[in-house]
């Protein structure tokens, strides 16, 4: 006889005609137990474990079936992750009905790993390097990593600060005093790679001439020194970057380099071999990707000084404020476009990628392509395991970003450089489906997880509604230092919001409610969110 208003465990069989419930549990059987957990235990023949009553206990929790099968294999997941990290990540699969499987459960661990991700694709790069394995994985992860923009330079300047370093320069050659000029032509040099000269007679030399060239352009106003040569290559460099790339517009490349080297130059050949090197990293049918342009344009600023007596004039014309690309810089594109460039080649999209047959081809390799390699091939443990932890960090970024109700949510996670800041950068997007399944970009919330020099732990969420903005900055420095701080830039974000149709309700900086969550990392922080489960009326 069953009690109304108790709770009974049933072992389920299947019949021909349906199923048969069997009472297995009632208040008499469980007496002689501690809790309903050892009793089905006993009933099960299971040793009593920490592992096996953790699994069992967050099971009844989840009102999930149970099998002798599905404990053995929840405890043996719990024993190699440790308790702590693996309930969290189980009880994250229980509440958004994910399938229970090993590889989903070891994305969901990986992705609690306070090992920033830059850090571990740091880490597999050397192991890969030491043992001599996977080159050309090493070589895709160093196209995320690198901080050179171009392989064969030790320096890294942002597009931005290489056009202001080489403007200053320059004006230091013309109107500095003569220590000024000296330090200015050495570090053009530097910058450059120019020949050092044998002596301050070849210095000062080089100044003369420099100083003769900016002179003259002084003197005759009315005929301004024109660079048909520069212009060609500026043009080149700023098509190569802003539209997709096509043998035409690698081409117009290496004909602008032939156009701007004198004819006698002794280093033309090697010039122009290192030209067509530098195209053929290029992906038809998609604009350069950020390193890549930076690459040309450092090319381009040795190609522009390769006519020492013109060397600044020429440099100056091609970084001129008329050149469409470093207009983009300056309005912030290349931001975005390096944030692009970052998860195509982390390959976050490789598996839409694949559904769409797309071609995958060998110019087109991607982080996650090259780790699925390592996988299936024979390597040393360590790079497998390493290997292993990164593909369920990158698994982690789609199982996290899925639907709940009507809000469709999309979670990124990407190693990044952008000035002075390297590290990562997560992304959180939420927000209203629409008829095509997109998120509504007039009703939605933005979440940015970024660990900042100063600040560290920095949460920036960003609530939109009707186009209009909300921005929260969490933080533990307290608000008060830096409200004032930010006052200066206020009215800067307002006018680039405006410029894309967005209006900016204000800014606020709180610190953390929870201090403990926001040491977190990120992807951890967004697993112990609460699920979506009801309909919220905001009022």
């Amino acid at each position: 006889p069953l009690q109304e208003g108790e709770k009974y465990f049933f072992q389920v069989a299947s019949l021909k005609n349906g199923m048969q419930l069997k009472v297995i549990s009632s208040k008499l059987q469980q007496q002689r137990f501690q809790n309903q957990e050892d009793f089905l235990l006993d009933k099960l023949q299971l040793p009593k474990s920490n592992e096996n009553k953790a699994y069992l206990s967050l099971a009844i929790e989840a009102g999930k079936p149970i099998s002798k099968e599905n404990i053995q294999m929840g405890a043996s997941w719990l024993v190699k992750s440790g308790l702590e990290n693996g309930l969290k990540a189980l009880r994250f699969m229980f509440t958004h009905q994910l399938p229970v499987t090993e590889n989903v459960f070891q994305s969901l661990i990986s992705a609690r790993s306070p090992q920033p991700l830059t850090e571990a694709l740091a880490f597999l790069q050397q192991l890969l390097q030491q043992n001599g394995h996977a080159p050309k994985t090493a070589a895709t992860i160093s196209r995320l990593l690198d901080k050179s923009l171009d392989p064969t330079q030790e320096s890294f300047l942002s597009s931005k600060a290489l056009n202001e370093k080489v403007i200053q320069l320059t004006q230091s050659l013309a109107t500095g005093n003569s220590v000024e000029k000296g330090a200015a032509i050495r570090e053009l040099q530097n910058l450059l790679q120019l020949p050092a000269p044998s002596s301050a007679a070849s210095i000062e030399a080089q100044l003369a001439a420099t100083l003769k060239n900016l002179a003259a352009s002084r003197n005759a106003p009315e005929k301004p020194v024109t660079q048909p040569a520069i212009d060609m290559l500026k043009k080149a460099i700023v098509e190569l970057a802003v539209r997709p790339v096509t043998p035409e517009t690698i081409s117009a490349f290496q004909k602008a380099v032939l156009s701007a080297l004198p004819l006698d130059h002794p280093d033309r050949p090697a010039i122009m071999q290192q030209a067509v090197q530098l195209t053929e990293t290029l992906v038809k049918g998609v604009p350069a990707e950020t390193r890549q342009t930076a690459a040309f344009l450092l090319f381009a600023l040795r190609v522009a000084a390769a006519v020492p007596g013109q060397a600044a004039a020429r440099v100056q014309h091609l970084l001129g404020k008329e050149a469409e690309f470093f207009e983009e810089a300056a309005s912030g594109k290349i931001a975005a476009a390096a944030m692009r460039d970052a998860f195509r080649v982390l390959g976050i999209d490789h598996e839409a990628a694949i559904l769409t047959q797309k071609q995958l081809d060998a110019t087109q390799q991607n982080v996650k392509q090259e780790l699925l390699k390592l996988m299936a091939d024979s390597l040393p443990l360590p790079i497998k395991e390493t290997a292993g932890q990164l593909l369920g960090r990158l698994n982690a970024q789609h199982i996290l970003s899925a639907e709940a109700g009507p809000l469709l949510q999309l979670v990124m996670q990407v190693p990044l450089q952008l000035a002075e800041f390297k590290g990562d950068i997560t992304i959180k997007w939420q927000g209203k489906k629409q008829a095509n399944n997109k998120i509504d970009a007039d009703f939605c919330r933005v979440l940015f997880y970024v660990d900042m020099q100063q600040l560290k732990n920095t949460v920036i969420d960003m609530q939109i509604q009707n186009r209009i903005i909300n921005v929260s900055i969490i933080t533990r420095v307290e608000p008060s230092v830096l409200k004032p701080l930010s006052e200066s830039v206020m009215e800067k974000l307002k006018h680039s919001l405006e410029q894309h149709g967005y209006a900016l309700s204000g800014v606020q900086f709180k610190k953390p409610s929870d201090q403990e969550k926001i040491n977190l990392p990120p992807l951890a922080q967004i697993m112990d969110e609460e699920a979506y489960l009801e309909v919220d009326i905001r009022i």
